[in-house]
């Protein structure tokens, strides 16, 4: 029996499943990225963007305005002389216009390109953003995971003793029947296993509330699911791997694209134009009688009022370069100081579990020799009890730093951006 017990404490840290369905940690990150509701959120970033090209390369479509106006004015061009003969008419004071003027893009001086990769930048952001917040995803399945992980295997353990409870039950109910132990020792031993059962209804209720918790992260019924500790080993890997590194870096593209577009604003335009309406005058000024008439051309346009802001606009960009940069310095002293804290906390939890497995041995002896010490009479049954639930605490202890230093080496690795 004892070396059961220790066997199934080392299976622990192997973990091998059993005949229920197997589901290993890694499969419970990936599910629960999938699953959580903001990852839908990358499909709409990709389908916003493509409107917002889309919208942008109509630029370079020709752009139609329809315009129309009627005017009245206190004074007209006129002759001031009379030539004989010759009838010069009198431009009527009141003027109407209707025409279209389609106008189409030759140059915009990158304007519309620069947008396109601002917009691409800025979605690319998004996404990283998104990614980082499904990455915390990570720490949240870590702890839902192995919450049910010790409640199963310490269901295991608890059943094991239980077994050994009623094995001695067994031999007490026959030693009263022979005279040699009393009915106080078997009662005894059974309140033991009553304990235990209540033991056994709180585990369980912890295991179905962990899975609940994990199910939800990960949209699956843990009704039947059996965890399985992964082979997790102390991680050699120093460089820092984060979503948030590559956020960091994107903004930084994002701020590249907008100086682009600062450049390209103060560029020159060059454009085709036609215009072709209907009204009086016509574009002959001196003739008043309503007409249509057209009129194209080239259109070059250079605004340089943004001359006066380009230098102020790089700057407020170069400052916010530099708080992108100092927000990432600030990220990995703290991301690295998570990193002390958590080696820190394996190398501790690995010296308790080989003191725990020192204990347990002593704890196995004792037990042993109460156990033969309660057969003899020598002993009361809550003696043994005594020491059999000191045996039990110790196993326990171990189980617990073992899924304890699991966890660390998990979220280190989850720190790490593994």
């Amino acid at each position: 029996m004892r070396k059961t017990i220790y066997i199934l404490l080392i299976s622990l840290i192997v973990n091998h499943a059993e005949a229920q369905e197997v589901l290993p940690l890694s499969q419970c990150y990936t599910l629960a990225k999938q699953n959580y509701p903001i990852a839908k959120q990358k499909g709409y970033i990709n389908e916003n963007l493509e409107h917002q090209i889309a919208q942008l390369k109509s630029n370079f479509k020709p752009q139609v305005d329809i315009i129309g106006q009627a005017t009245y004015q206190s004074d007209v061009t006129s002759v001031p002389i009379k030539i004989p003969n010759i009838d010069i008419p009198q431009i009527s004071k009141d003027q109407y216009k209707l025409y279209a003027e389609v106008k189409q893009n030759l140059y915009d001086g990158g304007i519309t390109n620069s947008q396109i990769l601002v917009q691409k930048a800025a979605a690319q952001t998004e996404q990283q953003k998104l990614a980082v917040e499904l990455d915390k995803l990570k720490e949240r399945v870590n702890q839902s995971y192995f919450s049910v992980l010790l409640s199963q295997n310490q269901l295991k353990l608890i059943d094991i003793i239980k077994n050994e409870l009623q094995s001695k039950i067994n031999k007490i109910k026959a030693g009263i029947q022979n005279g040699v132990s009393t009915q106080a020792n078997l009662n005894q031993l059974e309140v033991e296993i009553l304990k235990l059962d209540q033991r056994i209804g709180e585990v369980k209720s912890q295991e179905s509330l962990g899975k609940k918790i994990l199910g939800m992260l990960i949209n699956q019924d843990l009704s039947s699911a059996q965890l399985v500790s992964p082979l997790l080993t102390n991680s050699q890997e120093t460089k820092i791997q984060r979503s948030e590194l590559s956020l960091f870096q994107e903004q930084q593209n994002l701020l590249s694209t907008q100086e682009q577009l600062i450049t390209a604003k103060n560029m020159p335009k060059v454009g085709l134009f036609l215009q072709t309406g209907y009204g009086r005058p016509a574009l002959n000024m001196l003739e008043n009688d309503f007409k249509g008439y057209y009129i194209g051309g080239l259109r070059f346009n250079w605004s340089l009022g943004g001359l006066y802001t380009k230098k102020h606009e790089k700057s407020q960009l170069l400052i916010s370069s530099k708080n992108v940069d100092a927000q990432q310095e600030a990220f990995l002293l703290n991301t690295n100081i998570a990193l002390q804290q958590l080696d820190a906390e394996i190398k501790k939890l690995d010296n308790m579990i080989e003191l725990d497995q020192k204990i347990i041995v002593l704890r196995e002896k004792i037990t042993k020799t109460s156990s033969a010490q309660l057969d003899n009479g020598i002993i009361t049954a809550s003696d043994y009890v005594t020491d059999l639930s000191a045996e039990l605490q110790a196993k326990e202890n171990q189980l617990i730093h073992t899924l304890q230093q699991a966890l660390s080496k998990a979220n280190y690795q989850s720190t790490l951006g593994l």
